[in-house]
């Protein structure tokens, strides 16, 4: 018997290319006696209110396909739902996918949802009542937000976060953050700060950030880099996709808690899994909702 009679597609028709996404998903559900439906996204915030929409109906699955911003968009209105929330990489680094082990070539995606898997509690961050699933943040992460559009990524591909990257690193200056762990307050000096959920930084090598950063820990991770040559080397190694073990020097503070308030001297634009408009301003406080979304993902045996 399938495991679910009842699937809600949410597609953004900008993702994939030239990718014949209806097609990879009628081919692979066809041999399979199940009723899906699909909804396609215009703007910022229909994944959430589509994946509404459809729980209300009484669908047993909703899919999202997209990249990562679309997921965190569908994901959304998918907290503590009753039923789990399938993910199709569609985008142009696919992070969360890759951080989940989810294949990546749509058709496996598509098809790990007919065949054995696990449904996993995964944690959902969230500041000034808007969520992330991967990591959010200001300082690099805003010029880099603001840098890497829709028309670069159409334009080109995966590059686009290197070009993004490389303006970000010549262009942001150090700032003065006071971020309260938990209670503990640190008096810091970078020129980034990040509150991440998820170790991957997507791209077609699995690369993370840090073995110790987990999406189901219950526990948000703070990262400050301090703006000199060495924190500078270690973004840079991460972002080209580079086995280096990092954020382990003096240049770069990392700490992990439940509750992250972040101060800073002026108000700074917080960016999350890369989307184009800021989803907060300091000051603000970031907050973990322990295992709040349930996902498909592939069962322990086939993960690396």
């Amino acid at each position: 018997m399938n495991p679910y009679q009842r699937i809600q597609f949410i597609i953004n028709p900008a993702a994939g290319g030239d990718e014949p996404i209806l097609s990879i998903i009628n081919d692979v559900l066809k041999p399979y006696d199940v009723d899906w439906q699909v909804s396609i996204t215009h703007k910022a915030g229909d994944g959430a209110r589509f994946a509404q929409e459809a729980l209300a109906t009484g669908v047993d699955l909703v899919v999202a396909y997209g990249g990562d911003g679309t997921l965190l968009d569908v994901a959304s209105g998918m907290l503590n739902a009753p039923v789990p929330l399938g993910f199709v990489a569609g985008g142009t680094a696919n992070a969360l996918v890759q951080d989940l082990d989810i294949p990546r070539p749509p058709a496996d995606a598509v098809r790990l949802l007919m065949e054995p898997h696990t449904v996993r509690a995964i944690d959902v961050g969230e500041v000034a009542g808007r969520y992330f699933l991967l990591r959010a943040g200001t300082g690099l992460v805003e010029d880099f937000s603001v840098g890497v559009n829709r028309e670069m990524k159409d334009r080109y591909g995966l590059f686009a976060y290197f070009i993004g990257a490389a303006k970000a690193l010549v262009s942001t200056q150090a700032s003065r953050y006071k971020v309260t762990i938990d209670g503990r307050a640190h008096d810091l000096e970078g020129v980034m700060c990040l509150v991440t959920n998820g170790s991957a930084t997507g791209g077609q090598t699995p690369v993370r950030i840090a073995e110790d950063i987990l999406i189901d820990d219950g526990l948000l991770d703070v990262i400050v880099a301090r703006g000199d040559f060495t924190s500078y080397l270690d973004i840079v190694l991460t972002a080209a996709q580079v086995d280096r073990a990092t954020f382990q020097s003096e240049s770069i503070f990392h700490a992990q808690g439940k509750r992250i308030q972040i101060e800073t001297d002026t108000p700074m634009a917080i960016y999350a899994d890369g989307e184009e408009e800021a989803i907060a301003h300091t000051p603000c406080t970031f907050n973990v909702l322990p295992g709040a979304l349930r996902v498909i993902v592939p069962p322990p045996q086939a993960t690396n």
